[in-house]
């Protein structure tokens, strides 16, 4: 194995010498050339200004849709707000209106309750420690 790799390395330091030769070659830069980087340079710049309208383009149509599914947020906020709104105002409504007969009830039993009192001095007593005559 050592044998192998003494004969690879002797082989590459002999051939080192072209290589370096074979880089040190120089190569013409003749007016075609120059011409051809010319062409390709104003190839790159209208490929660049056409994906520029385009992206301006695409930008423009991205704004409109997330334009539109903000409308749409908006849209769904007011009616989930309209909703807990009118759930909420039922609730109390119908609070009110079913706790109505109740304190009539109340008060008729109260007002039962101090007309006996009137009467009897071991209820007014009562009644009165509780606040309610």
């Amino acid at each position: 194995m050592k044998t192998i790799q003494k004969i690879i390395g002797i082989v590459f330091f002999l051939l080192l010498p072209l290589f370096i030769q074979a880089e040190a070659k120089e190569i013409p830069f003749t007016l075609d050339d120059r011409d051809r980087i010319i062409r390709t340079e104003q190839k790159v710049e209208a490929l660049e200004m056409k994906i520029d309208t385009k992206v301006d383009g695409l930008r423009s149509e991205m704004n409109a849709r997330f334009d539109q599914l903000f409308n749409f947020l908006w849209a769904i906020i007011g009616i989930f707000t309209t909703m807990m709104v009118s759930v909420f105002g039922f609730a109390f409504w119908d609070r009110k209106l079913s706790l109505a007969p109740m304190k009539r009830e109340q008060e008729r039993t109260l007002n039962s309750l101090r007309n006996y009192a009137e009467h009897q001095p071991k209820l007014r007593e009562i009644l009165k420690d509780a606040g309610l005559m």
